[in-house]
């Protein structure tokens, strides 16, 4: 049988069943998605703010008003939703405060879809916004943490950042910071990831105290020696065509007496001011052991700055490891810091996990109140906040004060987004319909199956987005593929590159099956391939994309011909465009890797299908996903197809696992089983292969001559 491919950039491959029926199957490559570029920050200095801002027109109730920012969360730490402005007392300065209006703000993955489902809840005090890409901000204060500790910061802060969102845009500080230091948040994981490794424990455990500047001096530069070679806090950029600007950080004081006076709070502080600038809020995450004895005013300084500078403080707190009592932190300290911001407060021990689950959770969602004017407001001066909920038993997070300063408009959905535009909103638009789509595909309108509880609505929205940074995180990797495939004549061993490209010209993302070696043997064509494939400027963008298929199905073995055998295929059902393609449902949960990832099944039903049988029957995919509920990561996945001729099954079973250096879920292993019917003895099995994953690394491809793939 032959590969074909359909005009419109869908593969195609074909089956030969065990009664000698051929069958031929369509599938569709990846559709590109726009994500933004990385938010930096720039240096500002914290002074007095205008006036805030009012919600967009026609949202809420149009009038001026104080916004504050607020988390509630039930006695679990799951967000609560339905509150409206009599579910809030106020007071500012002692004085009553009336709330004109709510804003709930859906954060992270999924929030957009959120947003919009809760639309059709809005009224004229209470209405709904996103915020899809957070920023998040890693401090480790290196001075408190003894040389060898900081494993324990170092993971939690990894474990964290792995549960965020692919827009999300991270970066890592370490306290106390050099001269130059620059600090850029980013989407790059990587950058991240690279940070982290250079963390290391400056607190001397047995003779070192911060009040003697001799030993800090040594410990200084025995830090200082040890980040010579690379600098973490000056991360180069690894894609040049991807712009960012960074800003400094200033440090006012040599190490020494910072550590003497505040420890990790002077330059906390310093940090925080410089990010003011940056649009949007903040989360910042600090992992210290704690600081020197310090007054109260000076906590409340750097609370200051982070309201100012819209962002909330969570500390996660470290074992101190000191011996000697002169020396002993204090942890209260940022414990009050974070409360004064409206954050929260954590001592990492064992099952720190659930203490990050409940950071991650509240930072899922806020209220945005707008409060009654006053003259005060505006004085540039702070102004001490109270909330609370008098008829509801949940638990309201709230900065200390308030400090006016210009508000940001968060996304707010259309109105009529709430029923229209969601995939699989009962009543709404199909994501299949709403999405530019070949005319061959429009013929046939797909039903809107979609799920219709909030609950599986939400983690499908957060796995959409996921998808789409994921395509975009993939595509600049390559894995080197090792696949054998065992038939019932004959066994096949493929060693290939695995890509995720997406052909100039082509709206689509494909996997593509570089095979270098088949039994041992070398394949001496593969450059040539790769040239005629990737940087022919004559071949049409279709053709090209029939080829690359072509070529990734070129050594399949087994009764099916098929060229949908690669581990990402799955992930198309859980694109935007295709959810409203298939019937979801929960299914339980289980541990991946440390993630209580929720199992959701799937059963497509729309018509025509994604894969297709001879060319023009339809066969339906059905199977189920592992997803993360709090970053909306795919961390395993089955499809199945049956077949109606004979009830012959095909299944792929993908395995992922966390890659610590690339802070990605990747492949580790994909199993393929062609089943007969009733059959039950392992010679039966028309195609049981495996094939497993590694040496995932970055590769580039120059435009010149020739295309290089970093080994």
């Amino acid at each position: 049988m032959i590969v074909a491919v359909r005009p419109y950039a869908h593969g195609v491959f074909r089956v030969t069943g065990p009664v000698g029926t051929n069958v031929a199957k369509r599938c569709r490559t990846f559709r590109p998605w726009l994500v933004a570029v990385p938010v930096l920050v720039a240096l500002l200095t914290v002074g007095p703010g205008a006036a805030p801002l009012s919600p967009r027109a026609g949202q809420v109730a149009p009038v001026p008003a104080t916004q504050v920012d607020v988390v509630v969360v039930d006695r679990d730490g799951k967000p609560v939703e339905g509150l409206v402005p009599g579910s809030f007392s106020v007071t500012v300065d002692g004085k009553p405060r009336r709330v004109l209006w709510v804003r709930h703000v859906s954060r992270g993955p999924g929030a957009s879809v959120e947003a919009a489902r809760q639309q059709a809840n809005r009224s004229e005090t209470l209405a709904f916004g996103a915020e899809p890409a957070r920023n998040v901000l890693v401090v480790i204060d290196e001075l408190s943490i003894a040389p060898g500790a900081e494993r324990a910061a170092t993971q939690a802060a990894a474990t964290l950042i792995d549960r965020l969102g692919m827009d999300d845009r991270v970066g890592v500080l370490r306290i106390p910071v050099t001269r130059d230091a620059q600090l850029a948040l980013t989407t790059e994981r990587p950058e991240v990831r690279a940070a982290l490794r250079q963390v290391v424990g400056r607190a001397d455990q047995t003779t070192a105290r911060l009040d003697d500047p001799a030993a800090a001096a040594r410990q200084a530069a025995a830090a200082d020696a040890n980040r010579a070679t690379s600098d973490p806090d000056r991360v180069a950029v690894s894609e040049p065509d991807r712009p960012r600007t960074e800003a400094s950080v200033p440090a006012t004081k040599s190490d020494e007496a910072a550590a003497q006076e505040g420890g990790v709070l002077p330059s906390l502080q310093a940090a925080i001011t410089a990010m003011r600038a940056s649009p949007g809020r903040k989360i910042v995450a600090v992992f210290s052991a704690g600081v020197p004895a310090v007054g109260q005013s000076r906590i409340d300084d750097v609370a200051l700055a982070a309201v100012a500078s819209h962002a909330v403080v969570h500390a996660f707190g470290l074992p101190d490891a000191r011996s000697h009592p002169g020396d002993a932190l204090d942890l209260a300290a940022l414990e009050r810091l974070a409360r004064s911001t409206g954050g929260t407060s954590t001592m990492l021990r064992k099952g720190a996990d659930k203490s990050l689950e409940r950071v991650l959770s509240e930072i899922s969602a806020c209220y945005v109140l707008g409060l009654e004017p006053s003259a005060v407001d505006l004085d540039g001066k702070r102004h001490a906040l109270r909330l609370d909920l008098p008829r509801e038993p949940q638990t309201v997070r709230a900065p200390a004060w308030f400090v006016a300063r210009p508000d940001f408009d968060d996304l707010i959905p259309r109105p009529e987004a709430s029923r229209a535009d969601v995939p699989g909103a009962e009543g709404g638009k199909p994501a299949a319909e709403s999405a530019a789509r070949p005319p061959a595909i429009t013929e046939n309108k797909a039903p809107a199956a979609g799920p219709r509880d909030p609950e599986t609505q939400g983690l499908l929205a957060k796995a959409a987005d996921y998808i789409a940074g994921y395509q975009r995180e993939y595509s600049m990797l390559v894995a080197e593929e090792h696949y054998v495939q065992n038939a019932r004549t004959a066994t096949q061993d493929l060693r290939s590159d695995l890509l995720l490209v997406r052909p100039e010209g082509v709206d689509a993302w494909v996997s593509f099956r570089d095979v270098f070696e088949v039994n041992g043997k070398p394949i001496r064509d593969r450059d040539d391939r790769l040239r005629r494939l990737f940087l022919d400027p004559s071949a049409e963008a279709q053709a090209q994309l029939a080829a690359i298929k072509d070529e990734s199905a070129r050594y399949n073995i087994g009764q099916v011909e098929r060229n949908i055998n690669v581990p990402l295929y799955a992930l198309k059902f859980l694109e935007a465009v295709n959810l409203s393609r298939s019937r979801f449902s929960l299914s339980g949960t289980k541990d991946v890797g440390g993630v209580a990832a929720t199992r959701i099944a799937f059963q497509e039903v729309a018509r025509p299908t994604l894969v297709t049988l001879n060319r023009s029957g339809d066969i339906a995919a059905a199977g189920s996903f592992l997803i993360d509920p709090a970053s909306g990561a795919v961390v395993g996945s089955t499809m199945q197809f049956l077949f109606p001729f004979d009830g012959a099954r095909l299944e792929f079973v993908v395995r992922y696992e966390r890659d610590a250096d690339l802070g990605l879920w990747v492949p580790a292993e994909m199993t393929e089983r062609y089943s007969l019917r009733g059959a039950t003895a392992d010679r039966a099995w028309a195609v049981d292969s495996r094939a497993t994953y590694a040496k995932f690394r970055r590769f580039q491809v120059k435009a010149e001559t020739t295309i290089k793939v970093v080994k």
